[in-house]
């Protein structure tokens, strides 16, 4: 038998009609996504914040010192 859970809530996808089934398929490929897209986001937004760091170290604060 093969359940799934929404708030705290078990179904059992047996008794569900194969539209439901498609419907709780989409849910949680959703959720899957949407749980990647901020790891993606938290990833890229560190990303930016380091390289941005290393832009006014290595490039910025270099001219303005006469360095470059």
């Amino acid at each position: 038998m093969a359940t799934f859970t929404i708030d705290d809530q078990e179904y059992d996808t047996e008794k569900l009609t194969n539209v439901q089934k498609r419907i709780v398929g989409l849910y949680q490929e959703a959720v899957k996504r949407e749980s990647t897209a901020l790891t993606d986001l938290e990833l890229a937004r560190a990303c930016r914040i380091e390289l941005g760091r290393k832009l006014r170290e290595e490039i910025i604060d270099s001219q303005e010192k006469g360095d470059g």
